[in-house]
């Protein structure tokens, strides 16, 4: 688990901090998940129009935020391999009100985003 003023990250894979806070406040987190496919859970997508996004053959996972105050937006990449451009996805998320959990399934992992408790 990583939890950093309202950034909270839940993982069940190992978190590995690439980069702590430098100049500018950026923290970069590394998840290998190993291959595995990954369903993305994004509560603000409509269930009746799409259910989910899948991403096949992810290795790593790398979250990028910010620690300065006021600043509530990370980054998210899905990555073929170790290489930043190597990305099959990537977004931003202004994760204030979520917190982010990535958890192991049977056959997959799943990404997703949940409201926090306390919103």
């Amino acid at each position: 688990m990583c939890i950093n003023g309202d950034f909270i990250l839940k993982s069940d894979f190992e978190i590995r901090e690439i980069r702590k806070e430098d100049e500018h406040g950026d923290v970069d987190l590394f998840i290998p998940i190993g291959h595995r496919t990954v369903n993305l859970f994004i509560p603000f997508i409509d269930e009746d129009k799409m259910s989910r996004i899948q991403l096949c053959e992810v290795k790593n996972i790398v979250i990028r935020f910010n620690t300065k105050e006021g600043n509530n937006r990370c980054s998210i990449h899905f990555l073929k391999n170790i290489d930043l451009l190597s990305h099959l996805l990537n977004f931003e998320l202004d994760y204030k009100n979520y917190e982010i959990i990535i958890k192991q399934e049977e056959y997959s992992v799943s990404f997703i985003l949940v409201g926090k408790q306390n919103q």
